[in-house]
């Protein structure tokens, strides 16, 4: 090859990381947005726990005083080091290293423990039967971390480790722990089921703790996303002989796996799960509803991970697990990580039923979020549901409910789905005690496209002022002079010049307080309707009640002008519906049968964007498409037209065919390359593949590279640009596609 300098190179690739000893993030991948850190990097609680289970694990599998256990696991660099986890170990300087509390562990202990105190017969005979039925798994970086060593009582120490992710390796474990008579044995064998492995490369002095940081700060990006192909399990026996049973079948890992501590999908349904980062884009409340919705309609298991982590509060909130235990009630789901505060939730759906459903989060969390996340799947679930909804139903950060009942729930009325919603107490921050009851029917077929692009004038402006005074009435004067005063100002503040005059609605109404409280509140809501089908909503407040001689009519007056303020910004952008429906309509648009078009402001919420980014990644076939339209933008989305009763489908990338790229090399170029060039591409592919969300993997003895997930035309030529640069930086030809 003309350019094969690139594997005499110091380091080869530097998104490969290899080479001197020396921390590097590669130009390649400094260029394509590599992080600068992770999760681990946020805090010490959880990382502390990772750094604290290898070492504890080290000391199970051999013991000490004693005979040790036999027990099997998996070599990390026996006789090369494939994740370069070795070579990083090096580079850790012996001065920080806290050489009386764990020091670097040697070489040939490096490795993720597959089963302890294999002590009977039939554990070998097992495990030997196991690897035989499946074919090789893959092992992957998930997290490259520093962590505080919480055992660690006489000094403060902290841990350089790696975290693994395998589905495959976990539901081999899984398998073979079945054939243990309860959970407390299957714990001694495998004492953290939650995890897929781990690895501790060195334990530091506090003194020392910066430079580690910055140490693991700078491979990061580098490490994570590296993988290898397990084709072999090692056991050692009590006189530490070692064997090493080989993955020889030719499937993946067993397709029944009964539930096993947290681990309730069977290996199939592991295969085929797929993991959502929680901390992107919004990085709140949204990636979750709308991932859970998205799984639970297209029935396949989905894992979050870094749920909520750059809030000030990481984890799931009160609100949060009552959207999750709804959705798991309706499609009989499996759930894992459900608890406030957990920042990883695995949901693993079966079939959704239609029923009698509650959600109380004893919060004033809001009862709209929570209808986010389980309207679809209720839609999808056939028949008439019927959910019984305590919270909140007006509070800060959150839609109120005068917004899902006459903004959201006409417009998914005209896509196929007929909901109907009575509120019965209102709810406000911080107690709740609202109540909602909530009718959904059942699909009858696929979801409508739904075309909103065009602005148009305003058609009609209804506004609605309601308020929760101890004696159940209004009075009559506050009515009166509310309903004659804010039409003409609405009309004034709202109406396009020069184009037809709208009807102007105001009306008032007395609400019923919140459940066992004497609460007085007043609000404004308002709904701006427009010739060219969009609505736009804003309301104002809650805000406490008069007091003395105060009036509502003042109150209200205050609520209407909180409201006015945002909702005129929207009208003068040109969009053609309000930005807070856009976002709620991605969902249903993606799975409707045609395409919908929504024309949104110069630019889109970051909800919006979110929405978008978990439609693509969760709903294969789906085509999404936002271009520029007269200084506004315009979002195309090609629905895949699922129906109620469909069977369940996987995730994108997960099975080959239209969705798989193939770049074939010259021959040679692989398989002849020397082998720190094949560990140094390994490595980049591995980061690729985390950037781009896709599984890029280098089959050496065909010459070519293989990319999963290809989401359609758009994506195929981005993956194929960023291949090819990749190719081009290590002096290989250009590829050829197919």
């Amino acid at each position: 090859m003309a350019k094969g300098t690139a594997w005499g190179k110091a380091g080869g690739y530097p998104g490969g990381g290899s080479g001197k000893n020396q921390p590097s993030q590669g130009a390649w991948s400094k260029g394509r947005g590599g992080a600068a850190g992770g999760a681990w990097g946020k805090g010490d609680q959880d990382k502390g726990s990772k750094g604290e289970k290898g070492e504890k694990g080290e000391k199970g599998e051999k013991g000490k005083g004693k005979r040790p256990s036999p027990w099997s696991f998996v070599p990390l660099c026996s006789d090369d080091d494939p994740l370069g986890l070795w070579q990083i170990s090096n580079q850790v300087p012996n001065e920080w290293v806290d050489h009386s509390h764990g020091g670097k562990p040697a070489r040939e202990r490096l490795h993720v423990t597959f089963a302890l105190r294999m002590n009977k017969i039939d554990h070998l005979d097992r495990l030997e039967q196991v690897c035989g039925n499946s074919a090789p798994v893959e092992l992957k970086v998930k997290e490259f971390f520093l962590s505080h060593v919480d055992r660690i009582r006489d000094a403060e120490v902290y841990c350089i480790g790696v975290a693994f992710e395998s589905p495959g390796l976990r539901a081999l474990k899984d398998t073979w722990l079945q054939g243990e008579p309860d959970e407390g044995s299957r714990r001694s064998h495998d004492p953290y089921p939650t995890s897929d492995g781990h690895v501790s490369l060195a334990y530091i002095q506090a003194s020392a703790w910066q430079q580690a940081k910055d140490f693991v700060d700078a491979n990061r990006t580098t490490l994570e996303g590296r993988s290898f192909m397990v084709e072999s399990i090692a056991y050692e026996d009590e006189r530490r002989e070692k064997s090493h049973l080989r993955l020889a079948g030719e499937e993946g890992p067993p397709a029944s796996v009964p539930s096993q501590g947290s681990r309730t999908a069977g290996a199939a349904a592991a295969a085929s799960l797929l993991e959502v980062d929680g901390s992107v884009l919004e990085g709140g409340g949204q990636i979750l509803r709308n991932s859970l919705g998205y799984a639970a309609i297209l029935g396949y298991p989905v894992r979050i991970t870094k749920i909520r982590a750059g809030r000030k509060t990481p984890g799931l909130a009160a609100q949060h697990l009552e959207s999750f235990k709804l959705v798991r009630d309706l499609t009989s789901a499996s759930l894992q990580g459900d608890k406030v505060g957990s920042c990883e939730v695995t949901f693993t759906p079966k079939k959704t039923k239609q029923g009698s459903f509650s959600t109380n989060p004893k919060t004033a969390g809001a009862i709209t979020l929570t209808v986010q996340a389980g309207l679809m799947p209720l839609a999808f679930a056939g028949g008439t549901s019927e959910v019984e909804m305590r919270g909140g139903t007006d509070v800060d950060f959150s839609p109120p409910f005068d917004f899902m009942q006459r903004a959201l729930i006409p417009v998914v009325g005209r896509m196929g789905v007929k909901v109907t919603a009575h509120c019965l107490h209102r709810g406000f921050f911080p107690t709740g005690g609202g109540l909602v009851n909530l009718y959904v029917d059942g699909l009858a077929g696929s979801l409508k496209p739904i075309v909103i692009d065009k602005r148009g004038h305003v058609t009609k402006i209804e506004a609605v002022c309601y308020a929760t005074p101890p004696s159940g009435w209004l009075d009559e004067e506050d009515v009166t002079r509310t309903e004659e005063d804010f039409e003409p100002w609405l009309l004034e503040e709202l109406a396009d010049k020069g184009a037809p005059k709208p009807k102007v609605q105001v009306r008032c109404e007395a609400e019923q307080m919140p459940e066992g409280q004497k609460v007085f509140k007043a609000s404004f809501g308002i709904l701006v309707e427009m010739s060219g089908g969009g609505v736009f909503h804003a309301s104002g407040g809650p805000l406490d009640g008069p007091k003395g001689r105060g009036s509502l009519y003042d109150v209200w007056g205050a609520c209407a002008e909180k409201a006015l303020v945002p909702l005129k910004a929207q009208l003068k952008t040109g969009a053609a519906l309000d930005e807070h429906l856009l976002d709620q309509l991605i969902l249903p648009a993606s799975l409707a049968a045609g395409s919908s078009r929504l024309l949104g402001s110069k630019e889109l919420t970051l909800h919006a964007q979110t929405a978008l980014h978990i439609a693509e990644k969760m709903v294969p076939g789906v085509n999404v498409k936002v271009s520029a339209q007269e200084g506004l933008k315009l979002v195309e989305i090609t629905g895949v037209g699922r129906k109620p009763g469909d069977s369940p489908v996987s995730p994108p990338g997960d099975s080959p065919g239209a969705s798989t790229l193939r770049a074939a090399l010259p021959p040679g170029t692989l398989s002849k390359a020397p082998e720190q060039l094949r560990v140094d591409l390994r490595g980049d592919l591995g980061h690729f593949s985390a950037m781009q969300g896709v599984r890029a993997e280098a089959e050496v003895g065909g010459d070519c590279i293989c990319i999963q997930g290809c989401e359609g035309p758009d994506h195929a030529v981005r993956l194929r640009k960023e291949l090819e640069a990749v190719c081009s930086y290590y002096g290989f030809p250009a590829p050829r596609w197919s």
